[in-house]
């Protein structure tokens, strides 16, 4: 008779190297269900058979087993293992070990970017993710997340088109900036055909999210928060009054025509004795504000039981405006709750819950009219008055220190959103290695947007009545109220629902033959979207008190509504196949319809094929290349798709007119009429990957080295027929799956770790990723020479002149082709073509102007005992954008301070930058004639963010009740190391565009158990 193991209680600790504790480390029996996580102290207790075998396991440590064999007590230190090959990956529709992965996938965990000071996760992960480029180009609160392009692109067009699929949980295209990012436990990018797993959306990457889910253990509460404090990093300089009437003064005395100001008004703005009719105004102090705050704080909850695991989260975050005179605010609430929970032996159910309030709120004027307007405004006119009062505008009612306040009116926009998945897991017990799985989420997102406007009071002089002192000057003056920018009161009131739903059923089979391993995943998956929006405006309000649409009038009154739909079917396999853990194969296969093209030709095929070698574990390998102790070659194949534009287009559309006046009685009819023409054709965009890559370990796993090699080509891209079709037929066809791009690169990614001594260790790593893509073909126009041809550029490429300096005197002039009429201080274009003339020819492409094609992070993280320290420097490679805006600089506005140092004047005459100049007055004005004298490259190195993090001993914390506690200073675009221009950041979109901040903030974690 076979006797039976006695249970016991078994308890320990679990600490890292350095003697700290461990806290959620599991702690399970190894072959059964029974298990519990360590709590903040690093402890557990577990009733065990006496006979088993403890399994001791943390992310990024090696997995460790012991024996009972009677003991009571187990006290475990774990390993820490870089890049762990044990590590689990979340992969689309599932997830796998490191080893395993034989696609294109890079990670990061949420830990790294929990407490970084910014405002959401987008920016997060900039410099981290080796083939993200991520670029913000503005600061604004509400609108400064960062565009995230996977690889490059291999489309065109801009904006969305090019946004990489992002996945949370599971469920596709909800919003990576909204989450928390104390909530997420990893963020994964799919890069080649690892993401044709997505099919018809994978085109351009994807991006995995996975939040956090509650453990086995006692409850846990744990509190996080960081105040931030914000100050512009880079802010463009625009000039002084007594600098702007100089050069007012030179281009009017160049061009003959009368002055502005006279050469002792000018001194008067340089002295400042005269405030009233001669003030130095510099818009941007006024309006900006030195520092700014910034908070979040973050409540979560979690444990669990053997019959139940759970996790709550709630937070809240808020962002203020660089304006002094505040009135732009973000403020987001968020709420997460999960609850996983084992029914029987083989059936699991779970929910999970996001709900959202993203409170945005703004003036009516945008920031492109609040800061924007301070960067171009006159410093010869008044932001106040020196009794006190706003001054007068230029036009449109544009003061800045008042527009940027509630006096004209408020903008407020706020989002609702309620994210439901439901779940349920099915093990039959009589089928080994079967799961079935099915789960149904519904997204509703809610809208609302009430824009309130009203006239705002600005002061105007009265020049005959002011006071003056003996020497002339205004000591006093009354000044005239009047009523500027909006004539009257209006409202705006618009409102959108969406509601998104998404049904998967699938099933995976996993066994192992002796050294074979097999998995088999199918799925099929329905998703639909439904989007409604309304609106409402009124205007000639009686009074700004009452601000409902039913007070307004009647006249001039507008309202609209739309209706859109969206929907997709998809049948989605894959195997995974593992020979001796060194021979990998994996093979991908979609099938998705798209509501988008016609009945007959709605579906499209995804394969992929993706085969790996873990070339070190061959007997070759370990008895002759010893030093890398880790190399696993990788090669994968697949194709993707899109489907991009409007639904339907395969349909003629017709358009209600406004009215008609018809018949005897001219009773206005509605009127329906055709708008463009269909597609009948139109299909999928079809992208074909190519990659070849190695990851590997050298010494041990002290060093690290990875890296990958593509090529893709997207097809049947839409685009209009420019050269069948010009554009002066009058013809207004639809666009067609013409064109074609292609796209190649590389990624590197490597490191070093050291466990120097127990109270010493840290690590270095480093990523960069280059990618340049060409197109192939579209129906472009043939041009008159060949180099202004785009096919064969990369997107973006710009027509432009070359300037290749400014001519010093006439005689400069005389000896080079020139545009008619220059003259010295000019800017001279380049006769490409040597005719000896300057005519349209001699325009040149420009590349590098829509992103940068290489983008780079380095890593450096330490611990010496209870102190922790994190940094990262991030940066790209040359990529050109306009280094100006607007072109109402001269006398309807202000220079930039770069148009003025060392400009050309007849007694500086060897110089690069140009003469004074009006507006577009001048051929080589800013987009006037479009050249390279308006492009800058924006190249940058800065460091991106640091950290510095004390743990609090534990001595310090029984008494109170804390389990853990660590205190934090934190900074985010901390230091420019580098940029190739210094007048404004080079990461935003324009000199005029809202700035970006660094931040500098302090924050604490504290957990109770």
């Amino acid at each position: 008779m076979q006797s039976q193991a006695q249970q016991q209680q078994v308890s320990g600790r679990v600490t890292d190297e350095t003697g700290a504790a461990v806290q959620g480390a599991t702690v399970s029996v190894r072959g059964t269900a029974i298990g519990a996580a360590t709590g903040a102290d690093g402890r557990y207790s577990l009733s065990v058979p006496d006979t088993a075998t403890l399994t001791f396991s943390f992310t990024g440590y090696q997995t460790q087993q012991i024996p009972v064999n009677g003991k009571k007590t187990i006290n475990i230190t774990l390993v820490a293992d870089l890049n762990s090959l044990n590590e689990v990956v979340v992969v689309g529709y599932g997830a796998q070990k490191r080893a395993d992965v034989v696609g294109s996938v890079t990670s990061v965990s949420g830990d790294k970017i929990a407490n970084i000071p910014v405002p959401n996760v987008s920016n997060a992960i900039s410099g981290r993710l080796p083939g993200a480029t991520v670029m913000q180009g503005n600061g604004e609160p509400g609108q400064n997340g960062a565009k995230i392009m996977v690889r490059g692109r291999t489309t065109l067009g801009k904006g969305e088109i090019t946004d990489p699929l992002v996945v949370i949980d599971g469920i596709p295209g909800r919003a990576l900036n909204e989450i928390d990012p104390s909530d997420i436990e990893s963020i994964s990018l799919l890069k080649d055909a690892s993401a044709a797993i997505y099919g018809a959306q994978a085109a351009n990457g994807v991006i995995l999210v996975t939040t956090k889910r509650g453990t086995t253990g006692k409850p846990r509460l744990n509190y996080s928060f960081y105040q931030g404090f914000m100050t512009p990093t880079r802010l463009p300089k625009a000039l002084s009054a007594g600098d702007y009437a100089t050069m007012l003064s030179e281009y009017q005395d160049y061009e003959g025509r009368p002055r502005t100001f006279s050469d002792e008004d000018i001194a008067l703005f340089y002295n400042g004795k005269d405030p009233w009719e001669h003030p130095n105004t510099n818009w941007v102090d006024e309006l900006v504000s030195k520092w700014t705050t910034t908070s979040r704080h973050d409540i979560t909850l979690d444990g669990g039981t053997g019959k139940m695991n759970y996790y709550l989260s709630v937070g809240y975050r808020n962002e203020e405006a660089i304006y002094k005179q505040q009135s732009t605010n973000y403020h987001q609430y968020n709420l997460r709750g999960k609850l996983d929970i084992p029914i029987t032996d083989w059936l699991k159910a779970s929910a999970d819950y996001a709900g959202f309030i993203i409170d945005k709120y703004y003036p009516t004027k945008s920031a492109a009219e609040i800061y924007g307007q301070s960067m171009r405004l006159l410093p010869t006119q008044w932001a106040f008055w020196p009794s006190g009062e706003p001054g007068p505008d230029l036009e449109y009612g544009d003061n800045p220190v008042v527009t940027s306040t509630l006096q004209g009116g408020y903008n407020d926009n706020k989002s609702y959103k309620n994210e439901l998945t439901l779940k349920l897991s099915i093990t039959p017990p009589m089928i080994k290695g079967l799961t079935i799985d099915g789960y149904y989420s519904m997204d509703i997102y809610n809208r609302y947007q009430k824009i309130f406007r009203k006239p705002w009071t600005l002061y105007f002089p009265n020049w005959d009545e002011a006071v003056r002192n003996d020497e002339g000057y205004i000591t006093s003056m009354e000044l005239s109220p009047a009523k500027r920018g909006y004539t009257e009161p209006e409202l705006q009131e618009n409102y959108e629902r969406i509601l998104r739903r998404l049904g998967n059923i699938n099933f995976t089979y996993s066994r192992k033959f002796g050294d074979h391993s097999l998995s088999l995943f199918g799925a099929y998956e329905q998703m639909r979207e439904d989007t409604n929006n309304i609106g409402a405006f009124r205007k000639h309000y009686i009074s700004d008190i009452i601000q409902t649409i039913n007070a307004g009038s009647l006249t001039d009154r507008q309202n609209s509504g739309t209706t859109m739909l969206y929907a997709r079917e998809s049948w989605i396999g894959r195997l995974n196949y593992n020979y001796k853990d060194k021979y990998l194969a994996e093979v991908l296969f979609r099938m998705d319809g798209s509501l988008k093209f016609p009945p007959d030709s709605r579906w499209g095929a995804f394969p992929a094929v993706l085969l790996g070698w873990r070339a070190s574990e061959e007997r070759f390998w370990k008895d002759n290349i010893r030093f890398i102790n880790y190399f696993k070659l990788r090669a994968s194949y697949g194709k993707m798709g899109m489907d991009p534009g409007d639904p339907f287009q395969y349909m003629n559309k017709y358009v209600l007119n406004t009215g008609l006046a018809l018949g005897d009685d001219k009773a206005i009819e509605t009127t329906v009429f055709q708008q463009g023409v269909a597609n009948p054709n139109i299909t999928w965009e079809k992208q074909t990957t190519y990659n070849v890559g190695f990851d590997s370990k050298f010494l041990e796993d002290k060093f690290y080295l990875n890296a990958d090699f593509f090529y893709n080509e997207r097809s049947d891209i839409l685009a209009p027929r420019s050269a069948s079709v010009p554009a002066y037929t009058g013809l207004a066809l639809p666009d067609e799956n013409i064109a074609k791009v292609d796209n190649r690169g590389f990624e590197l990614e490597a490191g070093y770790q050291q466990q120097v001594s127990k109270d010493f260790n840290f690590s270095v790593g480093g990523n960069m990723s280059y990618s340049h893509n060409r197109v192939i073909f579209t129906d472009e126009p043939k041009r008159s020479v060949p180099w202004q041809q785009r096919t064969g550029h990369p997107y973006g490429a710009t027509l432009l002149y070359r300037a290749i300096g400014v001519f010093a005197d006439d005689a400069a002039v005389e000896n080079y082709p020139h545009w008619t009429g220059a003259g010295p201080g000019d800017i001279i274009f380049e006769d490409v073509n040597k005719d000896g003339k300057i005519t349209s020819d001699d325009r040149i492409l420009l590349d590098r102007t829509d992103a940068p094609e290489l983008f780079y992070g380095i890593t450096l993280d330490a611990q010496y005992k209870n102190w922790t320290f994190s940094l990262l420097v991030q940066g790209q490679g040359s990529y050109y954008r306009y280094n100006y805006a607007d072109q109402r600089r001269g006398e309807a506005g202000n220079y930039f301070q770069w148009n003025f140092d060392n400009r050309w004047t007849p007694e500086n005459t060897h110089t690069d930058i140009p003469r004074a100049y009006n507006r577009v007055d001048q051929y080589w004005g800013f987009q006037v004639n479009d050249n390279t004298y308006w492009y800058a490259n924006m190249a940058y190195c800065r460091l991106k963010n640091a950290m510095l993090s004390y743990t609090l001993p534990n001595n310090l914390l029984h008494g109170i009740g804390v389990s853990r506690a660590n205190i934090y200073v934190a900074a985010s675009n901390l230091l420019m190391l580098y940029s190739a221009q210094k007048n404004f950041d080079p990461e935003i979109s324009s000199p005029i565009a809202y700035p970006t901040v660094k931040t500098f903030a302090i924050g604490a974690q504290v957990t109770f158990q």
